[in-house]
């Protein structure tokens, strides 16, 4: 392994080592994964900043990384010098599962991601669009309100973190396919991701050992990943042909005319008009909406629950949060903003 690591690395050019920020000592063929092979690799990471500054350098196997741990270098990284790290390097899950890396979150910097984020902006993710689907929110979260109060009131333990995600999908699902996507088909389509969620969570070690890329292979992770690409597009066939067909006969009742229900309905009338400087087809559409839900249902409900758990933690932050929640809740009218 060792043999087949070394003819696979490219040499590196001396010149290049004198512009690699410090850092820990980088193992043969592991580089510096030793350092992080721990049951806290946050804590691990937190130390090693401590000890060799906010911008240090990482060997990932055969794959360089730079970690940035301060405000300043994160503000230099991620605004100052935007455009220098707005690519994600390619990985075997993005590959897939974004169909080639189509999809917003690994499409590489360049003219067709500049597209793909002018259409959020302008279409998908639009002040107008966050108004139009504010019900579908609001019902959702009243939904896990009731929930998480009728397990209180009974004193039946609550899984906060499963609740969240189930809400965070439910109201994907429905801004993104609408009310006219059957219930069974929906399921379907939110038990895929759930899936490609927990798949992709795994490690490739092709995407740390390049050479190693056929381990991937014998392991059978390559083929789970591409099992679970084509049971997702198996229902988002369905989906979009129920889509079309809805879109074929509101034409006829409505003289041509027909409203942007859902982001789904969005992406089928920008295929249709294919006024884009790079169209998009159903490729395209099927990565896109992939992001949605991936990038959609993990992070907002991640996020929601270290909320909550940091407040647990925090009695006087918990009593603060209480009471700005209930100055907005009067009258019975609750606002929501998530």
């Amino acid at each position: 392994m060792i043999l087949v690591s070394l003819l696979g690395r490219k040499p590196t050019p001396p010149s290049s080592k004198k512009r690699r920020p410090p850092g820990p000592r980088c193992f043969p063929f592991i580089g510096s994964l030793l350092h992080l092979l721990t049951s806290k690799p946050q804590v691990a990471l937190r130390d090693l900043a401590k000890k060799h500054g906010p911008v240090m350098y990482l060997r990932l196997g055969q794959v360089d990384a730079v970690v940035v741990s301060s405000p300043a270098a994160a503000q230099e990284v991620l605004r100052d010098k935007d455009i220098t790290f707005a690519s994600r390097p390619s990985i075997l899950v993005g590959e897939i599962f974004g169909c080639g890396n189509l999809d917003i979150a690994f499409a590489p910097y360049g003219a067709y991601w500049r597209t793909l984020r002018k259409l959020c902006t302008v279409e998908l993710l639009s002040e107008r669009k966050v108004r139009q689907f504010a019900s579908v929110r609001d019902s959702e979260t009243m939904s896990l309100v009731r929930q998480v109060r009728a397990a209180g009131r009974g004193g039946e333990l609550v899984n906060l973190g499963r609740m969240l995600v189930s809400c965070a999908s439910a109201i994907t699902a429905e801004t993104t396919f609408g009310e006219g996507c059957g219930v069974e088909l929906r399921e379907q389509f939110l038990s895929a991701i759930d899936l490609v969620l927990k798949i992709s969570g795994g490690l490739c070690v092709g995407d740390l050992f390049p050479c190693l890329w056929f381990v991937d292979v014998i392991t059978g992770l390559k083929h789970r990943l591409w099992r679970t690409r084509l049971q997702l597009d198996a229902v988002f066939d369905k989906i979009i042909a129920e889509s079309e067909a809805r879109r074929e006969e509101k034409k006829k009742t409505t003289m041509g005319k027909i409203g942007d229900d859902d982001l789904l309905s969005v992406l089928l009338r920008i295929k249709d008009e294919g006024e884009l400087d790079f169209p998009i087809g159903t490729t395209n559409i099927k990565a896109i909406v992939t992001d949605l839900f991936t990038a959609g249902t993990e992070t907002t409900s991640s996020a929601a629950e270290w909320t909550m758990s940091e407040l647990m933690r925090s009695p006087e932050a918990m009593a603060k949060a209480q009471a700005e929640v209930q100055d907005f809740c009067k009258l019975d009218k609750i606002l929501f903003d998530l």
